[in-house]
C-alpha cells in the first residue's frame, strides 16, 4: 500500500485502518492492524500508521430496534467520518477479514461490505481482504470475497492454501494496483521485497497437491 501510493505520487496516503477485533497477525505491522489490545500492551504498538473502526458486529454494537442494515449503514457513517477526519489524502487502506474470526467468528450484518465499499471508493482507499482464515470454500465460495461481494483490490491468502500441511501465504494483487507497480519497476526498479522462504518448492507442491 506504501509503495503503491509513493509510485502515485501520493506518498501521504498511508494510514490504513483496521477495524476493533480484527486478527491479522501478531508481528510489528499485521500485530498493529490486529484490533485486540493485548496483543498492543507493552509492545509499543499500535503504529501510528494504523488506525481502528467499530466492529462490525450487530449483536454488540446494535441500539435497540436497529436493524442489520440500519447498524451496517451507521458503521459506513463511521468510517466516512473517520476518513475525513485523517485527511482522505492520508488513508491508503482499509483491511477487513470478510468474516470476522478470531473475534468471534461473526459473519458481517446486512448491507455491511456494501456500504463500506461505497465510502472506500468515495475516498479512492485501496481495500484489502485478509482470507486467511475465510480463502478455499469455507464460506461455501472459494473466497469469502464472493461470498459477500466484496470487490477487493489485495487479497491475502494462508492457512487453506496448503490445507495447513506446510506454511505457505501469498498475496492476491487486482489489476488496479498491479498496473502500477509494474509501471513502477519500469521507472524504479523491481519490487524488491522478498523473503528466505519465499516460493519453497515444498510449499509450492503442498499447494498443487
Amino acid at each position: 500500500v506504501w509503495y503503491y501510493n509513493n509510485l502515485r505520487g501520493k506518498p501521504n496516503k498511508k494510514k490504513i485502518i483496521s477495524r476493533e477485533r480484527g486478527y491479522h497477525g501478531c508481528s510489528v505491522v499485521s500485530g498493529s492492524m490486529t484490533g485486540m489490545s493485548f496483543y498492543h500492551d507493552n509492545m509499543d504498538l499500535p503504529l501510528p500508521q494504523i488506525v481502528h473502526t467499530g466492529v462490525p458486529h450487530h449483536y454488540w454494537g446494535a441500539t435497540p430496534g436497529e436493524t442489520e442494515r440500519e447498524f451496517s449503514a451507521r458503521r459506513a457513517v463511521e468510517l466516512d467520518q473517520l476518513i475525513e477526519r485523517l485527511g482522505p489524502d492520508n488513508v491508503g487502506a482499509f483491511i477487513g477479514e470478510p468474516v470476522l474470526g478470531t473475534g468471534g467468528i461473526t459473519p458481517p450484518p446486512e448491507g455491511y461490505w456494501e456500504a463500506i465499499q461505497t465510502v472506500l471508493k468515495k475516498h479512492d482507499v485501496l481495500l484489502i481482504a485478509d482470507e486467511v482464515i475465510t480463502g478455499f470454500g469455507r464460506t461455501g465460495s472459494m473466497f469469502g470475497s464472493q461470498h459477500y461481494g466484496i470487490e477487493p483490490d489485495l487479497i491475502t491468502i494462508a492457512k487453506g492454501l496448503t490445507s495447513a500441511y506446510f506454511p505457505l501465504s501469498a498475496a492476491i494483487v487486482g489489476e488496479k494496483v498491479y498496473a502500477v507497480l509494474e509501471d513502477g519497476a519500469d521507472k524504479v526498479g523491481a519490487f524488491s521485497h522478498g523473503y528466505t522462504y519465499s516460493g519453497h518448492p515444498i510449499g509450492a507442491a503442498a499447494a498443487n497437491a
